[in-house]
């Protein structure tokens, strides 16, 4: 594999990127990749990693970066080695720089192939693309090297390629996925789902209708300033410093990269904005982003109706697969139709292995799946084993 590396987006060659991450989120693809950049906070760096077979086709891609520190809580790879390496490798881990690979932001990270790649050519490209990263953490003092939140195929491609290091591969967390893709309309919905959930549903799209609220689609880029005040009302409810003028920065950097992809739907009484939920397209998918409210109107089940309710309504089912509704709240979604998928990390260390008890990290991953299954399984609408995710 001939290995190229970028240091900007605005350097990436981005058709080329987005000719790999056709098969993958929307979360891979060059517009996230620019947000990002501008998020970067100081100290930090970012590689845009390609790699080409023998004859120049390019193959597949791998985004990594470095900080001095997380740039996230939950991107904090020491919380999830506790217990599995030991103290003093632990507090290195905690005081050093650190390494990310395959994207650090809204909870999804990916290798984006060639969507015609065969597993030879997967395998090679990994190789290829994680030798890098690892140089470039390497570059960087980072005791660790961590991918955070890939799907099952994925982690377990990078895991073997970093199988000499002594790679940790955890089950980390689980994304939901509403497979609107089933159903034309709301009455194959609600025949979808369980008899004892229909009248819920029913009663749910009903308060909404009754309210008199409108729903309007629009593109991002044509409401920022109306929907900063609502999704900092969101952010401050649950406990975060994010004011409106955050907000209207952080979503008018998105309308800038990814305003074409956007679909934002806006509820609204008597013309006032009262709840929103921001979506974008990419291929057959829609990804749920955010979503934010006024509280000084009363809940009509705002959010339930716009990001499940009125797209299945809408028939949008017939022309998009599935609505990726991300990480949380997993009861909520759950019983409402949508489906569990687990996201995995992988912890590889720079300098030396990580040292990890193989058993203890069996035993971790198996006591979390089922956790899961213990907690939620009884709320998916065809059950679940997650016997499955365990590695």
């Amino acid at each position: 594999m001939d290995v190229r590396t970028y240091n900007t987006v605005g350097a990436l060659p981005g058709a080329d990127w987005d000719s790999l991450a056709s098969g993958s989120t929307i979360y891979s693809t060059a517009g996230f990749q620019g947000v990002r950049e501008e998020e970067l906070p100081q100290g930090a760096q970012a590689r845009h990693i390609m790699a080409h077979d023998a004859d120049g086709t390019i193959a597949a891609g791998l985004e990594a970066y470095t900080f001095t520190r997380p740039p996230h809580a939950l991107y904090t790879p020491a919380d999830l080695l506790a217990g599995l390496v030991d103290e003093e490798r632990h507090a290195a881990v905690a005081s050093r720089p650190l390494a990310i690979g395959a994207g650090w932001s809204e909870f999804r990270g990916q290798v984006v192939h060639r969507p015609d790649a065969g597993p030879e050519q997967r395998t090679a490209a990994v190789e290829a693309l994680t030798t890098e990263a690892l140089n470039f953490a390497k570059q960087a003092e980072a005791s660790v090297l961590a991918y955070y939140y890939l799907p099952r195929e994925d982690a377990l491609d990078i895991a073997r390629a970093h199988e000499h290091a002594g790679a940790v591969l955890l089950f980390h967390d689980v994304e939901t996925v509403l497979p609107i893709g089933l159903w034309d309309d709301l009455d194959d919905y609600y025949a979808w789902l369980p008899a004892k959930r229909r009248p819920r549903a029913r009663r749910e799209v009903r308060t909404f209708r009754d309210s008199g609220r409108t729903v309007r689609e629009v593109a991002l880029p044509e409401v920022v300033d109306r929907i900063a005040p609502l999704n900092s009302a969101l952010m401050r409810k649950h406990g975060h410093d994010y004011g409106i003028a955050r907000a209207a920065e952080v979503y008018g950097r998105q309308g800038r990269y990814l305003g074409d992809r956007s679909t934002l739907l806006l509820a609204e009484e008597a013309d006032s904005p009262v709840g929103f939920a921001l979506r974008y397209r990419h291929q057959d998918m829609l990804y749920a982003r955010v979503a934010g409210f006024d509280y000084g109107y009363a809940n009509k089940a705002d959010y339930f109706n716009l990001v499940f309710y009125h797209p299945i309504a809408q028939g949008t089912g017939r022309t998009t697969r599935a609505i990726h509704l991300g990480l949380g709240t997993f009861e909520a979604k759950l019983t409402r139709g949508a489906q569990p998928v687990p996201l995995y990390t992988v912890l590889v260390g720079v300098d030396q292995p990580l040292g990890a008890d193989p058993d203890a990290v069996r035993e971790r991953n198996r006591e979390e799946t089922e956790a899961f299954g213990a907690a939620y399984a009884r709320h998916v609408v065809g059950g679940l084993d997650t016997k499955e995710w365990q590695l």
